[in-house]
């Protein structure tokens, strides 16, 4: 691909920003070699480090001297998330949106934002090959397990070196797929002076400090009111969407420096560098700004809280529900309260490429300090630049101790597969089992032949006669039956 992202394996080289009078230029190489891309051209710069010795030569015309390059088509995106459902302004208002994230990049930016977008995707397939071999290491885990489980490592004894391999083998590529998922970034590094970057330190200060408001609104329409029909003081009405600001470190575009991120109602968030903004839509597009072309204004604002007023918000009056011209309550309306009207600060960024957001903070103080401190590191950034001239910092810094090396290949050790212990166990216990079921087998076997056998005979015995079937029986009972039921006493007549 021809450049390789920093603390990778060796997939792609690094990439530098420039900053000088004429804009924003972009270095790739290494040192003593390297390309500069920028408004002015494609520059090839080599020189021999340690000599002064370099030479320099245009490969490309300026942007100005050609035809306007279209556009690059939007990379493919083979897992984008589902956008986020449009929020659709009121009838009549008018809609606060940046334009399309494919344009809003800044004309010296456009190499450094393709570089971007191919470490995005470069990203995503490693993301998916992390997870496959996450799962091909799962189940090298358990084939390793099965085959060292109790008594079945007898027979699975000599597939447990080559399950062993299998597994180390996973948590190699494992290990590596991560290592190149963590290296593929683009690293931009900023060489300004001393003075450029307190001003950035005091705008990250003021950030964490705006940060902290009550509340964060992402205005997304306004509608001018006819405050004759809806009876009250307010001038427009606005739609807000709470949102988030905090610090974050982008897993694409890396600096030393903190990052700012302001939260977005559409999920465009914007993202403060040290010298260029950037704002990542939900197909993984990018759209970079430079500094010089992002503009911020400042305002303060009376707003008619009907909901709940923040607990940092400054009450500076009250009015009606239904009010008249000259804010007195209408009479008209019985159930008529009124309304607290807090002070909030409000930022619009604009930016002639096309980018255009509005939001509304809860403390105007903070609001306020936060909009001076960009104005102050906009303007430090501006003198550094013009300081530095056209050409500065086109030599590639020395690379430092953490920057990957090749070395000589090396043959794979062998993966030590520790002996199987106690085996003697296995064998006994597996006789045990054996003796166990063949006695088990013996005692059910003769428990169904002894239920099977037929019962022995008995010799019967010569029956005796009945005394009720002798003749003389059933004469005595013949005549027993003539007789009373009572019987005679001794010494008394029959």
């Amino acid at each position: 691909m021809g450049v390789r992202f920093r603390r990778s394996v060796r997939l792609f080289p690094g990439v530098r920003l420039n900053f000088s009078r004429s804009g924003v230029t972009t270095t790739v190489g290494v040192r003593g070699a390297t390309m500069t891309l920028g408004g002015h051209g494609t520059h090839v710069n080599v020189g021999l480090p340690g000599t002064g010795l370099s030479y320099r030569t245009r490969l490309a015309p300026s942007s100005s001297a050609r035809s306007p390059k279209p556009e690059p088509a939007r990379l493919p995106t083979p897992h984008a998330l589902p956008p986020k459902p449009s929020i659709s302004p009121p009838d009549g208002a008018v809609e606060i949106r940046s334009a399309e994230v494919s344009v809003l990049t800044s004309a010296g930016l456009g190499e450094l934002k393709r570089l971007i977008n191919e470490a995005a995707v470069r990203r995503r397939i490693l993301i998916s090959q992390v997870t496959s071999h996450e799962r091909a290491l799962k189940k090298a885990r358990g084939r390793l397990r099965l085959a060292r489980t109790f008594i079945i490592r007898l027979v699975t004894a000599k597939a447990v070196p080559r399950l062993a391999a299998e597994l180390a083998s996973a948590e190699q590529q494992l290990e590596q797929s991560r290592a190149e998922l963590d290296g593929c970034y683009v690293e931009v590094d900023f060489g300004f002076d001393q003075a450029t970057l307190g001003t950035y330190a005091a705008l990250a200060r003021s950030f964490e400090d705006l940060s902290a408001c009550n509340r964060i609104w992402d205005i997304t329409s306004t509608k001018a009111v006819d405050r004759v029909a809806e009876r009250t003081v307010a001038t427009t009405a606005v739609s807000r969407t709470p949102v988030t600001f905090s610090f974050t470190a982008p897993a694409i575009v890396r600096s030393k420096y903190q990052v700012m991120q302001l939260g977005n109602a559409g999920g465009r968030d914007l993202q403060i560098f040290p010298g260029f903004v950037m704002m990542r839509d939900l197909t993984q597009d990018f759209g970079l700004i430079e500094f010089g072309e992002f503009d911020m204004k400042l305002s303060r604002t009376r707003f008619v809280e009907e909901e709940t007023v923040p607990a940092d918000s400054q009450v500076i009056g009250h009015t009606w529900k239904k009010a008249n011209k000259d804010g007195s309550p209408d009479r008209r309306f019985k159930e008529n309260y009124q309304i607290p009207i807090a002070e909030y600060g409000e930022l619009v960024m604009t930016s002639p490429t096309g980018l255009l957001e509005a939001y509304k903070f809860s403390h105007y103080g903070k609001t306020q300090a936060f909009a001076q401190a960009f104005g102050n590191h906009k303007r430090a950034l501006a003198a550094s630049i013009a300081t530095d001239g056209p050409d500065a910092n086109l030599e590639e810094p020395p690379a430092t101790e953490d920057e990957p090396h090749d070395s000589a290949e090396t043959p794979d050790a062998p993966i030590p597969v520790k002996p199987a212990k106690g085996l003697w166990l296995d064998w006994t216990a597996l006789a045990l089992l054996v003796i166990m079921f063949v006695f088990c087998a013996f005692w059910v076997r003769s428990y169904q032949v002894h239920k099977e056998a037929p019962a022995a005979p008995v010799a019967a015995a010569p029956a005796a006669p009945s005394p009720s079937s002798s003749p003389h029986h059933r004469r005595h009972r013949h005549r027993s039956a003539a007789t009373p039921l009572s019987s005679a006493q001794p010494g008394e007549a029959q």
